[in-house]
């Protein structure tokens, strides 16, 4: 859904001189194509690159007429970034050290200035983006996904493969449910599993609501049948979610009760610090029904739509919290 690309810095440079940024402006969030942050400080290694350019002399007229495109440039790019804190041999080339990096943490593609010996696939070069068959560049349609778990892990894993944090937002999540289960467990695996992207695990944690255990025939909803509530689910978290973690992994568990001002608890999403999907219908899996075949129509978030739901959910900028939440760590 969202992917990540590697950038030589020395091309954004290039663009700035020659005023044909093009390409910049198809990176984003919106446009599904995230910038790797790889090097370790990318923007610091652009900025190393523009400076050496023009020999360090910022008082040059050249380098005070491409300044401003590069600055507009370098902001756009890393606006929001994957993190690789990932460090180069600076006596290699950048292409050569992206390279080696791809072989064991793939990028979705590597754009540099040339495609050097030619053995890497994934390489390609600011041409890509005149050839609308190119899948490097132009990115496939999103489809409906099933609603089994595979297939919604599978929709998102390009976040999971790259996030360092994943929230996983569903006012009906319980932890005793194998439909729940199910998909948490492929989502799992993909977050802290060998095509991982990141050297690092991340840090996890889910969302649920208590609301979802009371019924307006039951009356006013006490907070003593919140906290009952909340406990019940946490307790449901501590027992079942540890076996469906790697060892060592961890995740926190929270019960959300619907804010007293501003929208219920209601949406389902997946946050990353590197993207968000909507899910519609919610992240259980409908697999053991006999003969359904329903489908979800998973959506990666705008720049707009997840920052706000970054700062609500991830941030807990707009969030109630029944109860205390607690840190649940794997067995599996």
């Amino acid at each position: 859904m969202i992917y990540e690309y590697a950038l030589d810095p020395s091309l954004v440079v290039n663009w700035a001189i020659n005023e044909t940024g093009r390409v910049v402006g198809q990176f984003g969030m919106d446009q599904r194509r995230l910038l790797s942050d790889f090097p370790r400080d990318w923007k610091g290694q652009a900025y190393g690159e523009f400076y050496k350019y023009f020999g360090y002399d910022d008082t040059s007229l050249d380098f005070q007429n491409a300044q401003p495109a590069f600055e507009a440039y370098v902001q756009l790019l890393t606006d929001h970034t994957v993190r690789r804190n990932r460090t180069i041999d600076e006596s290699k080339s950048w292409l050569d050290e992206a390279v080696t990096e791809h072989s064991s943490r793939p990028f979705h593609a590597i754009m540099a200035s040339h495609t050097g010996d030619g053995s890497c696939a994934s390489v390609i070069t600011p041409n890509v983006i005149d050839d609308i068959r190119d899948g490097r560049w132009y990115l496939p349609t999103i489809a409906s996904a099933r609603k089994t778990a595979t297939e919604i892990a599978q929709a998102v894993a390009p976040l999971l493969k790259v996030a360092n944090r994943i929230a996983l937002i569903d006012p009906y999540f319980d932890p005793s449910e194998p439909r729940y289960l199910a998909t948490f467990t492929e989502m799992m695996k993909i977050a802290f599993g060998p095509s991982r992207c990141i050297g690092t695990w991340p840090s996890v944690s889910i969302m649920t609501n208590v609301y979802q255990a009371h019924r307006s025939r039951d009356g006013e909803f006490t907070a003593d049948q919140k906290a009952k509530v909340a406990a019940d689910l946490t307790s449901k978290a501590i027992k079942f979610l540890p076996a469906h973690l790697p060892k060592g992994a961890v995740v926190e568990f929270y019960c959300l009760e619907n804010p007293p001002s501003g929208d219920s608890f209601h949406n389902r999403f997946v946050l990353t610090d590197a993207g968000g999907v909507i899910a519609p219908y919610g992240l259980d899996d409908f697999s053991s029904g006999a003969g359904h075949n329903a489908r979800d129509d998973l959506q990666p978030m705008s720049k707009g739509v997840y920052e706000g739901r970054w700062r609500q959910y991830a941030e807990k900028k707009d969030v109630s919290i029944i109860g205390n939440p607690v840190r649940v760590e794997g067995l599996a």
